[in-house]
């Protein structure tokens, strides 16, 4: 197709040249501005329910105003964005990610996915005046799962997939239910939240890939055809804590070391299956003195699979590894498993659409799975779900070095305004 076959299919914003409109500046000047609102830290720290959760939300709600929107806030701190198209027969396409980040972690992951759309409706508004769809740009309070444990906290209550005993995960000797009182929102309303399915028509998540693939395909973008499945658990091991100096080595009931027994044998195990990923990412022994023998072991498992099914053979497998492990040292261990995302297929219909929008602005189309997790896992219960990545630096995230590069926000950018334009 040439350029004039294309701008008759669509919108065509040219990459190089006078007619761009170099939205990638303006995200990346937006994102780099909302960097500075983080806890002390080498990266970003913003947290939900925290000082630096409410600034930035602030800050992200008044860019949703001058783009042309109206706000609300929900029950549970999600930021909600909406434009209502005059069409009587317009469709809803809803588009989000999340505002909160890991601890230390980078200026993209998630918060990509919620500032991209605002410029994109700010300037297809500005140049066109209204649009043929309704869309609403949700900013998600809670995805990471770093404080309370579980995942997609804040998705699960507008999918309203969000069970009761969630609020009962602490945090800092906090419940999650009380944190939620103390910063304004009434767990008891959190059904008012879900969002209905007559209410939206098609989510869409905007991300950085958090991986080398588009990086190594030498690609600014692409789209995502799946999200592999993730279990978490929280894994407690009770020994007898005692001096270090007065007990030997075959009569100590070390929590310590079980737990390093188990994290290396586990390890070797997912290593020689090769089919999942696993991480113990918080260890921590009690009670964490140089001279006391460790009494108590606590450590999280984050596995991750393409199928459910490959999780669930794996965890059996781990189970046993800890059982056996604690029982030969006559100690004794619980299991508690905090987290359950099930692997998620994107609508072919999203990336269908997705497709078309790549092929009018000449880029070339690619596919691939998503590693991580996000909040579209929830937002499938609910409509038709898809997902678009962008290319970050060396494939690095949660990690302060996460970069994206100007140029590959100008594709992206152009991509979601040529897929609103058309939805």
């Amino acid at each position: 197709m040439n350029k004039k076959s294309l701008a008759s299919a669509g919108l065509f914003f040219e990459i190089k040249g006078e007619n761009t409109l170099n939205t990638g500046k303006e995200i990346l000047d937006k994102l780099n501005e909302l960097s500075k609102i983080s806890e002390p830290s080498k990266g970003v720290t913003r947290l939900y329910l925290t000082k630096e959760y409410l600034e930035a939300r602030a800050v992200i709600e008044n860019w949703m105003k001058e783009a042309g929107l109206a706000t609300k806030i929900d029950g549970v701190g999600n930021l909600i964005g909406e434009y209502k198209s005059q069409n009587p027969k317009a469709k809803t396409l809803v588009l989000g990610s999340h505002q909160d980040s890991v601890e230390d972690g980078g200026k993209f992951d998630g918060i990509l996915g919620v500032i991209l759309p605002i410029v994109c409706i700010k300037n297809l508004l500005k140049e066109h005046g209204e649009l043929n769809c309704n869309v609403k740009i949700i900013s998600f309070a809670y995805e990471e799962g770093t404080t309370y444990g579980a995942a997609c906290l804040t998705s699960k209550a507008v999918a309203g997939t969000f069970k009761e005993y969630l609020l009962e995960l602490e945090y800092r000797g906090k419940k999650l239910r009380d944190a939620m009182k103390e910063c304004g929102f009434d767990p008891e309303k959190m059904d008012e939240c879900k969002m209905k399915k007559e209410e939206i028509d098609t989510f869409l998540e905007i991300h950085i890939e958090q991986g080398p693939v588009l990086e190594f395909e030498n690609l600014a973008v692409g789209i995502v055809t799946a999200i592999q499945s993730c279990n978490r658990y929280l894994v407690n091991i009770k020994g007898q804590a005692g001096h270090s100096g007065t007990i030997p080595m075959k009569m100590r009931k070390d929590a310590g070391t079980a737990m390093a027994e188990i994290i290396y044998k586990s390890t070797k195990l997912a290593e020689e299956l090769g089919e999942m990923v696993l991480t113990f990412g918080k260890v921590s022994v009690l009670p964490g003195a140089v001279n006391v023998i460790p009494g108590e072991a606590e450590f999280t498992i984050d596995i991750r699979a393409m199928k459910n099914t490959i999780l669930v053979d794996t965890m059996e497998k781990i189970e046993n590894i800890i059982k056996e492990t604690v029982e030969k040292r006559g100690m004794s261990y619980s299991i508690e498993m905090t987290n359950k995302i099930m692997e998620t297929a994107c609508s072919p219909l999203v990336m269908e659409a997705l497709e078309k929008s790549f092929i009018r602005q000449n880029i070339p189309v690619f596919k691939l799975p998503s590693g991580a997790g996000h909040d579209a896992q929830e937002m499938v219960n609910i409509a038709e779900m898809g997902m678009l990545f962008v290319r970050c630096v060396d494939g690095i995230s949660h990690n302060p070095m996460e970069d994206v590069r100007e140029k590959d926000l100008d594709i992206a950018g152009n991509i979601i305004m040529d897929y609103i334009y058309n939805f």
